[in-house]
């Protein structure tokens, strides 16, 4: 192979490796940096090749995701066959004419096709704040020891998550019987920004209750009427399963609510016991408050009770479970630029939330490029996770399911007056972020050992955090989870 250095670097576990190409037939490598004296040189040992993977010791998944989010160095290895692990999206996003930089139109563009893309840093797929911190280092004895633990934000383009199953091939009997599964909402990954450990870390698990109410005649009405709508489907029950449909899809209801409202009335009249203790149930109260309905005097059962014998019925009030909500997550962070270059990464990451968090305008079919809009698409969502060394989720803390950006508010003047640098550039600026997650937590979700939906990697679309059980101190604990 006809390798050569292509003058570009990476890193690789905080390392600055070389990036060596040969065009001929798209093979990679990677190596390490020659350093040294003439005669005394260390170093140029090959980490990974695109033909024999990585070395030991190395992750290939980790190095080649490191090379496509590198636009430069994309750029300078796509000069004649592409290596493999690159897609041709990669390649047209980060190379084609010129830097990506290049490519991006300043004015505000239809989101019309799939190759408009949003395009953050400089065609990178990654930024942090500070530009010097010293995120997930995995190797201590060349970074002494200082790592520090850190919140990752990956931002991704939306997908219905319940639209294969709804409009695809499930099968109705299931989703009637079972339920709607549900798929990633993650389309495509856009970008990441790494940010400090915020100042306020908390999470609120929350579940909606509700009051309710039910008295001694609508409990027996319940009772009576459960095994003539269990029989309306079949095709021997009054009206067959047509009243069934006509009932549950909000119809009229005459096919099968009056018979059964019939054959109720005569249950609840003759059940055992009824006749002889009739005057000590709400039944003859509720037909005297019926009867006086007729006659336009409204007054209830429970009135007339109250009235004659200074008693009101049970309502039997309960606590009862009505739903799970939706967690929020707020974030505040004070960036304050010390150079040109951070000044840039702070107004990219800006940008990143801003335009991530925004509806889409997307061009009707015969649109003719005019600006005009029929539909609005979905927002960006967003993937966070509290990091350690290494790149590991930080057991002790809570994870975070996928998010919706409901706020993104940046004071430009946090001081209180504005102070800026050359340019205008703010001093520092105060960002705050509001989350959202989309689906609610489930008791399943704490029990999560892995699967089709499992989160890969930064760059990949599953969205459910495995939970592993850590042994190492003796005890099998688990971790905290969500």
């Amino acid at each position: 192979m006809a390798l050569k250095d292509t003058g570009k670097n990476i890193l690789v576990n905080g390392i600055t490796h070389s990036v060596f190409y040969d065009k001929g037939t798209g093979a990679v490598e990677v190596r390490t940096e020659v350093t040294g004296r003439a005669g005394q040189q260390r170093g140029g040992d090959a980490i990974y090749n695109s033909n024999t993977g990585a070395a030991e010791g190395y992750n290939q998944t980790q190095i080649e995701s490191t090379i496509s989010a590198n636009s430069d160095v994309v750029y300078n290895v796509t000069k004649g066959v592409n290596p493999g692990f690159l897609t041709d999206e990669t390649v047209r996003l980060s190379g084609g004419d010129g830097p990506i930089s290049k490519g991006v139109e300043e004015d505000f563009q239809n989101t019309a096709s799939k190759y408009d893309k949003d395009v953050y840093f400089d065609g990178k797929k990654s930024a942090q704040y500070p530009i010097d911190a010293l995120y997930g280092r995995t190797n201590f004895s060349q970074t002494s020891g200082e790592s520090q633990d850190h919140l990752v934000i990956s931002q991704y383009k939306y997908k219905p998550p319940r639209a294969d199953d709804i409009w695809g091939q499930s099968n109705v009997g299931t989703i009637l019987t079972e339920g709607i599964a549900r798929n990633s909402p993650l389309d495509e990954f856009l970008g990441l920004v790494k940010m400090p450990m915020p100042n306020a870390i908390q999470d609120s698990n929350n579940v909606a209750w509700g009051e309710d109410t039910v008295n001694a005649l609508e409990a027996a009405a319940l009772n009576a009427v459960q095994p003539d709508i269990a029989s309306l489907g079949t095709a021997g029950a009054i009206g067959g399963g047509a009243a069934l449909a006509d009932i549950l899809l909000g119809g009229s209801g005459g096919a099968g609510t009056g018979a059964i409202a019939t054959g109720l009335g005569v249950r609840l009249a003759s059940a055992e016991g009824v006749a002889n203790n009739i005057g000590g149930t709400i039944l003859a109260p509720e037909a005297v408050a019926r009867i006086l309905g007729t006659l336009n005097i409204e007054t209830s059962a429970e009135a007339i009770l109250a009235r004659k014998e200074g008693v009101v019925p049970n309502s039997n009030l309960e606590l009862l479970f009505s739903g799970p909500t939706l967690r929020q997550f707020a974030f505040v962070y004070k960036m304050s630029p010390r150079s040109r270059e951070e000044a840039r990464t702070v107004n990219q990451i800006l940008r990143f939330f801003k335009q991530g968090m925004a509806a889409k305008k997307l061009l009707s079919t015969a649109g003719d490029g005019d600006g005009r809009s029929y539909f609005l698409g979905t927002p960006n969502v967003f993937r966070l996770q509290y990091r350690t060394t290494e790149d590991e989720a930080i057991k002790g803390l809570n994870r975070i399911k996928t998010c919706a950006l409901t706020g993104t508010s940046v004071n430009y003047t946090p001081e209180g007056a504005f102070a800026s640098y050359d340019k205008g550039q703010p001093v520092s600026v105060l960002l705050s972020l509001n989350f959202q997650e989309l689906e609610p937590i489930y008791d399943t979700d704490y029990k999560y050992k892995g699967g089709a939906d499992e989160r890969q990697s930064d760059t990949g679309e599953g969205y459910r955090w495995r939970l592993d059980r850590d042994n190492n101190d003796g005890y099998g604990r688990t971790e905290v989870g969500y």
